[in-house]
């Protein structure tokens, strides 16, 4: 089977969607080393970019650079030609707004959460430009995608249910995200080397995200800054890209703009706790990081973050900040029990993720081979 997987939304920064595409990729290479897979890349991606690390030593991939924007006019214009020239068996998109005219080549898109909800938004749309085309491009995804796969229920139920969709359609199914097994190995030397390097003693509570306005960064620091009120010793340490370019300068707060895998191991094994509480995810990849360490976490109570922690995390109302400011107390204060967290990351696994996805692979396939025997 030859499989054209459109990689365009990896950049040369690691996030979550990176992770998906990378660690997915990884685990089906391995495990299913008679298909074909094509990696599309976006033209900015460097020669030293993780995606070559991890994938380029595999005989079954190969790689090719793509001169169209991943998102937008571009993306629907350009791609369906460039896809149907390259005539895969199944084409996959792993974001909302896949390029819909490919012809016969069948299409399977994974949907990692809506971009946004009525009041709030991951991007900058003053002018409501960038809401119209992802509400656009998410209802064609939906409506001519031949598979779609969610990460969450949450997502799958929320989503379609804006769109009126009836979610028990079979061309719309759930696969959590995996976890790799051993994020947790780091020896505790290595831990107080990157701690020391980076300036940042004990004690502290973490949070891990991009700041923008979904994760709650406001309310984050506020119900911080109440909690460090009888917790003076405590810091909060803030890692993530400062995209809303606030102010981060504090006795009690340091920030760290970009951190290597391995810093951020070390910055999960030292902390006293992690803080969470996002206005709302698709999966919530943090939550598994710091479960994976035994850490306590705060997080929101409903949504694919109240899914994925189930009950294991301190839960709380993200737009209260005294409740977030209680949770942190709680999670810092209370018995830490790691062994259940740690456990219950064993349950998200890419292998199964990539076995489930070939199986979905196959389906489309056949219904392209059926379709064109008729």
């Amino acid at each position: 089977m030859k499989i054209v997987f459109d990689a365009r939304v990896h950049l040369n920064y690691y996030s979550g969607i990176s992770r998906y595409i990378i660690c997915l990729l990884e685990a089906y290479l391995r495990l299913f080393p008679t298909d074909e897979v094509l990696v599309l890349l976006n033209p900015t991606i460097q020669s030293d970019n993780s995606i070559y690390r991890n994938l380029g030593h595999f005989k079954n991939v190969q790689f090719k650079v793509i001169n169209a924007g991943h998102m937008g006019p571009k993306n629907y214009l350009l791609m369906g030609k460039i896809i149907r020239k390259l005539g895969p068996d199944v084409y996959h998109y792993p974001h909302l707004d896949a390029p819909i005219f490919t012809g016969k080549v069948p299409v399977v898109a994974t949907i990692h959460d809506a971009n946004s909800t009525k009041n709030i938004k991951k991007f900058d749309d003053r002018f409501g430009l960038k809401s119209l085309y992802f509400n656009f491009a998410l209802k064609q995804t939906l409506k001519k995608a031949n598979k779609v796969i969610f990460v969450s229920d949450s997502a799958k139920n929320e989503i379609l249910a804006n769109f009126k969709i009836d979610p028990t359609l079979p061309k719309f199914v759930r696969i959590y995200n995996g976890f790799e097994a051993n994020f947790n190995q780091i020896n505790p030397e290595q831990v107080a080397k990157e701690l020391t390097d980076h300036k940042i003693q004990s004690p502290y509570i973490l949070f891990v995200g991009q700041i923008r306005e979904h994760k709650n960064i406001h309310r984050v620091i506020a119900a911080f800054n109440q909690f460090n009120q009888t917790n003076p010793t405590v810091k909060l340490v803030v890692v993530g890209h400062n995209y809303l370019q606030l102010n981060l300068n504090a006795p009690n707060i340091q920030h760290l703009e970009k951190v290597s895998n391995e810093t951020l191991k070390a910055l999960y094994a030292g902390c006293s706790a992690f803080l969470f509480p996002s206005l709302f995810e698709g999966f919530g990849f943090p939550i598994l990081e710091a479960f994976a360490f035994g850490k306590p976490v705060v997080t929101s109570n409903y949504g694919a973050t109240q899914e994925i922690a189930t009950d294991l995390a301190v839960l709380v109302d993200p737009f209260d900040v005294n409740e977030i400011a209680n949770g942190i107390n709680l999670a810092y204060h209370a018995p830490k029990n790691p062994q259940a967290k740690i456990e219950h990351t064993t349950n998200f696994s890419w292998d199964t993720y990539a076995h489930q996805l070939r199986e979905i692979y196959l389906e489309v396939a056949n219904q392209k081979n059926n379709k064109s025997n008729i």
